[in-house]
């Protein structure tokens, strides 16, 4: 049974427990799990100001909804880390997105084009959206509590889809909270656009 599969089966809380105990001794992997840990409650917080019957919302036809921006930093979040601990490697896009590492998404939304959750009751959707980048933030947070300073170091030369290739392992994680910010921070743009004042930023992720 894959990784997928237990997960789907077990839920992601003994994940999340995991992730809010991890210890370690090595200040670089002790700051990087603390400031994913606060970029976790962030970015909750700015999922969670926006009223479940908006979460689809877009400013134009042509950009992702508000709930899209959630899913793809999550799904790229696990995608990023995922390929840094996966013994396998995968050489191109279409290869690595049948690996086991990837947590499931509520619904097949396409992650770089506009599109829509499933009709439901906004409520549910807001919830399942929540929980998925929550899972995704603590799949992160666990394996960087399971890194060392050599395998932070390496990874350049591993094969891996042409738009990673050269990440070493710390690139890796980098670019994710880098990537997280940038969605976040379009995210944050449309509850402006909505009228909603966002959470403060130095209340839910001071470093």
């Amino acid at each position: 049974m894959n990784r997928r599969s237990i997960l789907g089966l077990l839920g992601l809380a003994p994940l999340a427990l995991i992730s809010s105990k991890v210890p370690t001794d090595n200040l670089l992997i002790a700051n990087l799990i603390r400031r994913w840990k606060r970029s976790k409650e962030y970015t909750l917080a700015v999922l969670e100001a926006m009223p479940a019957e908006s979460l689809e919302y877009s400013p134009t036809e042509q950009q992702m909804s508000f709930a899209q921006h959630f899913l793809h930093l999550g799904f790229t979040n696990n995608m990023f880390l995922g390929i840094l601990l996966d013994k396998n490697t995968y050489p191109d896009f279409e290869a690595m997105m049948k690996a086991d590492f990837f947590l499931d998404r509520p619904d097949a939304v396409n992650l770089m084009q506009p599109d829509r959750l499933e009709k439901r009751e906004a409520e549910i959707n807001k919830a399942l959206v929540a929980k998925y980048v929550a899972d995704t933030f603590d799949y992160v947070i666990t394996g960087i509590g399971t890194l060392t300073d050599e395998m932070l170091a390496g990874g350049e030369q591993r094969e891996k889809p042409w738009f990673l290739e050269g990440h070493s392992r710390l690139d890796l994680i980098l670019r994710g909270e880098g990537h997280t910010t940038h969605h976040r921070a379009q995210a944050i743009v449309y509850l402006r656009l909505k009228g909603i004042q966002p959470p403060g930023y130095s209340k839910y992720n001071t470093l």
